[in-house]
């Protein structure tokens, strides 16, 4: 490097600064996948949740009910 210029040159943090910039709009892309996905995995958590809390009887037919003939 000549010794007038000391720093590169505007090209060269240009080129870097597009590529950090390309990472980091890739990472925002994975971050919003990943959340998506985490809601996904809370709503069917919640819904599991909700089925497993249901009494075991609920919807069964009652034993020793009397039977309309």
């Amino acid at each position: 490097m000549p010794p007038e210029q000391k720093f590169p040159s505007a090209r060269y943090f240009q080129i870097h600064f597009q590529y950090l910039q390309e990472i980091i709009g890739d990472l925002h892309l994975q971050m919003e996948k990943a959340n998506q996905q985490i809601a996904e995995l809370q709503r069917q958590l919640q819904l599991n949740q909700a089925v497993n809390d249901t009494p075991p009887d609920f919807g069964k037919k009652t034993e020793g009910c009397l039977e309309r003939g």
